[in-house]
């Protein structure tokens, strides 16, 4: 007898079900197997898989569409549809996973976004969803990236201090981990920034690393406490938010323990990074300035500031 492990005979919930789902986040609107939407403009698209991070399907639905949006919103776009594809763990019940996909089509609907598709499906992993998100920017000439300053939406640490609440501990203030969940960054991203990025699953580092990469530019960041959202993001261990330090294939053995934490936390719904190059004089930028770029050979240097 052959080894069957690998093949799989389909997760496929009742089509009952199915139907009930679509009904719940009002994809049943939808026209047979396809979406469809006009754009008068780019289009731009990206895809996220996000695990379940939240007891609350409503604060699920807000983080993660948030941290879906963000790479559209990165190249300039305007989000106007999204798919989704629902992988329910076998511990949610047929209740639980209507609950969840009212609380996205619900979250969708509040931002004007519409919902072309949606799949959904068991598996014996944790609850997941995939998001495809559809937006629509206007041309943009490439920017010339010279040399300039970098800055940060808002500190790092919203989405380890959300960890840390679900986790029960009742020391974490609603204030302080709701910024994954609902702050908006609009201003910083409407900003004429050269490059924008976001800090999401690699961390800081792997959001800047990437960007000095692409444009062979040399990045000095310069941290601080002023870049940490709250002292339990440093104080509490996460080990599950923790990204390898040997991952980046960079010497940080000389880098401040504090810089070292502080640059590999994931985030899931993170901070905005803009960069903005010195010939572009438009004033002084938002957020929380990071340190300085320079058109060279890609390299980072990391210093922390007390």
């Amino acid at each position: 007898m052959n080894n069957s492990d690998f093949f799989g005979c389909s997760g496929k919930l009742p089509f009952n079900e199915t139907r009930s789902l679509a009904m719940a986040n009002g994809a049943s609107a939808t026209i047979g197997d396809f979406s469809e939407f006009t754009s008068k403009g780019r289009v731009i698209t990206s895809i996220d898989r996000i695990h379940r991070c939240a007891k609350d399907w409503t604060r699920f639905a807000r983080i993660a569409l948030r941290h879906a949006f963000a790479d559209v919103k990165c190249a300039g776009a305007i989000p106007l549809q999204v798919m989704l594809s629902f992988e329910f763990g076998k511990d949610v019940t047929a209740d639980e996973r209507k609950e969840c996909s009212n609380a996205f089509g619900c979250e969708l609907f509040r931002n004007g976004i519409s919902l072309g598709k949606c799949h959904s499906s068991q598996s014996l992993g944790e609850t997941a969803v995939t998001i495809a998100t559809f937006g629509q920017a206007s041309e943009k000439p490439q920017a010339e990236v010279n040399s300039g300053r970098l800055y940060l939406s808002h500190p790092i640490g919203a989405f380890k201090l959300h960890y840390l609440a679900e986790m029960g501990f009742d020391d974490i203030t609603s204030a302080a981990f709701d910024l994954a969940e609902i702050r908006e960054d609009n201003d910083f991203c409407c900003w004429d920034w050269t490059i924008l990025t976001d800090v999401s699953g690699h961390g800081l580092m792997g959001a800047i690393l990437q960007v000095a990469t692409n444009h062979s530019l040399a990045i000095d960041l310069e941290l601080s406490r002023n870049h940490i959202l709250a002292p339990e993001v440093m104080a509490i261990p996460a080990t599950c938010l923790e990204n390898s330090i040997d991952s980046y294939g960079i010497d940080m053995s000389s880098i401040d323990e504090r810089a070292r934490m502080l640059i590999t936390l994931r985030e899931t719904a993170g901070p905005f990074v803009g960069f903005i190059d010195d010939a572009v004089n438009k004033g002084s930028p938002p957020g929380l300035e990071l340190g300085r770029y320079h058109k060279r050979t890609d390299r980072i240097e990391i210093s922390w500031k007390e």
